[in-house]
């Protein structure tokens, strides 16, 4: 199978698309007429008046409508709204007056007794255990 060598320029293609948009649209006007014609022909004057209010009466109502609700303000759904965070409580806020209690210190303290290499092994646990080793003795102040 041959395929062309010459490539369709994105303009040529948008023009095309664009030629065929209106083909239809202009022929869907001219039968949407000549149906309308059909209907009205045999109507008088007066019908032909009353009947042309009453669809600009209908379609300028649904314009009026249809630019009153864009300027109404939608119900937000609840669930796209974000909630509050939460700020946590104070740690001297507690109900025993520390956040680090005396017991909780022992442990870090024997723990790191029984790991005495514990900065080279896990230096992130380490610094841990000094921070709630500080924030005990900050609390006793």
């Amino acid at each position: 199978m041959k395929f062309p060598n010459k490539l369709i320029s994105k303009d040529a293609m948008t023009d095309k698309v664009a030629s065929g948009i209106a083909k239809s649209i202009l022929k869907f006007q001219s039968g949407f007429a000549k149906c309308m014609q059909s209907v009205t022909k045999n109507w008088k004057d007066k019908q032909q008046w009353v009947f042309l209010y009453l669809v600009s009466l209908c379609f300028g109502g649904l314009s009026i409508v249809t630019v009153i609700n864009s300027f109404k303000t939608p119900n937000i759904n609840s669930n796209i709204i974000p909630k509050a965070i939460a700020v946590p409580k104070n740690v001297h806020q507690k109900t025993n007056g520390f956040a680090i209690t005396k017991n909780e210190l022992r442990q870090v303290l024997e723990y790191k007794e029984k790991h005495p290499n514990l900065q080279q092994e896990q230096p992130g646990l380490f610094d841990s255990l000094n921070l709630i080793e500080e924030v005990y003795y900050s609390q006793k102040k």
